[in-house]
């Protein structure tokens, strides 16, 4: 995301909720206490609700949104604030479908649409995100974080026109606006006119001096203009200066200006190892394959233990028809990195593409057996191992698609919310037997049901992955509240990579009471296929 930084993603919790004792005595029943009296008091149960949600306890403001949804599904408030707890969690699929649900009821509240575009905002779906803003924006055209985000998102969708209309009504209501100076210098500099961007820094600047987004900027555009442009024109033979301001414009986008830069820098130094193996990615993106093969030649030539360089190297030939040279490319990088499972779901397309197929299978199979020992939390002899690196470039070999950086860093983990629910690394395992209290429920779960529970696990045990997710529908057709039968169904449709689908499902349990769905949730929230 090339402007996730600037997303206001904290929303407001001006929820106004009253801390009275009767509530924080109310507090100390269960859900399920709660739902014993006949009659349900729908005012105080949203306080109790939302004072939850202030304090943060996400999975028992669910609960309480839960019971207030059933006894009054027509009211809008509930749908949004059980969403909005969602979003915390990042339930991001769970979270929309509640929004959907708000604005279904009450399609001229603001809120829903807001939240909606954030979580949109969360899955990079832009263009989608950018018509909730637009909505909320026409309700409610004071509020300048909606407009903040609406801008954003046309910046992101590279709607540049669109963009900088907003941004002068932006400037135009509010004058004093830092930000808004500052998104206008962000159109400017995706437009490549970096001395227009810094006359709207400065007017910004002049505004709020102290605002990071603005010195942020500021500083990337004296990098840009001081730092490379004048230290080129100095400094014309420098290979060095070109292959940086070359990735600083692929940062922006400036695909052209970045692949003229490594044209230039290798032309200078012809030996560039890093002016190589960014221009061949580059080429490789436009389609100019037998070119990116030539720079990766090189690279290989000079080094030949780059993984990275032999993996794309591997993918190219497989856009060539060169199958065979393909094949031998990824076993170099599966002997080098036998975790790397991409690899051989790559080997096996080039193998099935040379009528190789039990090769294909065997490779396929492979990559089966590593995934569902790593869902279920056992070991196999290939995840006991242990790569081999070399460089700090090669240490993710994951990364091989990405241009090489001279500042690596790893992303951490910090985790957003609290409760019962923080533990991030709960394995995704099958839930084998049903609890008591859930058993106990005749009404709900039949005999026959539990039965057809019972097998469905059975089946997954024995890896009829595609049986047992076909018992689990049946299940969930007899009874749609079947929290266990959607946990486990999203666990089976994680192992086929099935993600959309596995987190919807896993939302639903969630929703349901099965709170340990929420951390499987969050790690596969961005899982490619």
């Amino acid at each position: 995301m090339k402007n996730a930084a600037n997303i206001i993603l904290r929303y407001r919790k001006g929820m106004h909720v009253r801390r009275l004792a009767l509530l924080l005595f109310v507090l100390c029943l269960s859900p399920a206490r709660y739902t014993a009296s006949a009659q349900i008091n729908i005012k105080g149960m949203m306080d109790i609700a939302r004072n939850s949600l202030y304090y943060e306890d996400y999975v028992l403001s669910i609960q309480y949104f839960n019971m207030i949804i059933n006894a009054r599904p027509n009211l809008y408030e509930p749908w949004f604030y059980r969403g909005l707890a969602k979003f915390y969690l990042e339930d991001y699929t769970g979270s929309e479908r509640d929004c959907t649900e708000a604005i279904r009821r009450n399609p001229y509240a603001p809120n829903p649409y807001e939240l909606r575009g954030l979580v949109r905002i969360s899955q990079k779906k832009y263009l989608e995100a950018a018509d909730d803003y637009a909505k909320a924006y026409g309700i409610e055209g004071q509020n300048r974080s909606m407009l903040h985000n609406y801008i954003l998102c046309e910046l992101e969708l590279d709607s540049l026109d669109k963009a900088d209309s907003l941004c002068d009504i932006a400037i135009k209501k509010w004058g004093k606006y830092a930000d808004g100076y500052c998104l206008k210098a962000n159109v400017w500099m995706q437009k490549g006119d970096t001395l227009k961007a810094e006359t709207f820094i400065d007017k910004a600047l002049l505004v709020d001096k102290f605002n990071v987004n603005v010195l942020s900027i500021k500083g990337s555009i004296l990098m840009q203009k001081q730092m490379y442009d004048e230290a080129i024109r100095l400094q014309q033979k420098n290979a060095g200066l070109l292959v940086n301001r070359a990735l600083c414009r692929y940062h922006q986008n400036n695909y052209r200006g970045a692949m003229k830069d490594y044209d230039l820098a290798l032309e200078i130094d012809p030996n560039n190892f890093i002016g190589h193996y960014n221009r061949g990615l580059m080429r490789a993106n436009v389609g100019d394959n037998n070119r990116a093969i030539e720079d990766f030649n090189f690279i290989i030539s000079v080094d030949p233990d780059d993984m990275m360089a032999i993996f794309n190297r591997g993918e190219l030939y497989m856009q060539t028809g060169e199958y065979k040279k393909a094949i031998n490319d990824y076993t170099t990088v599966i002997n080098e990195y036998p975790k790397f499972l991409h690899g051989y779901q790559r080997r096996a397309e080039a193998k099935r593409m040379i009528g190789d197929k039990r090769g294909a299978d065997k490779d396929e199979e492979h990559v089966l057996i590593e995934t569902m020992a790593h869902r279920y939390g056992y070991s196999t002899p290939t995840s006991r191992m242990k790569n081999k690196t070399r460089k700090k470039s090669e240490r993710q070999i994951d990364d091989y698609d990405k241009p090489i950086e001279d500042n690596e860093k790893e992303d951490k983990y910090e985790s957003q919310y609290r409760g019962k629910v923080q533990n991030r690394n709960t394995e995704a395992t099958l839930i084998q037997e049903l609890p008591a209290q859930v058993k106990s429920y005749n009404d709900l779960i039949s005999p026959d049901l539990n039965k057809l529970f019972a097998t469905a696990c059975k089946k997954a045990q024995t890896g009829d992955v595609a049986g047992a997710i076909e018992d689990f529908n049946k299940a969930l057709d007899t009874n749609q509240s079947f929290a266990e039968a959607y946990f486990n169904r999203g666990i089976l449709r994680l192992l086929t990579d099935d993600v959309q689908p596995a987190i919807f499902d896993l939302s639903k349990a969630g929703e349901l009471g099965i709170f340990k769905a929420y951390n499987i949730i969050k790690k596969n929230q961005n899982r490619k296929k």
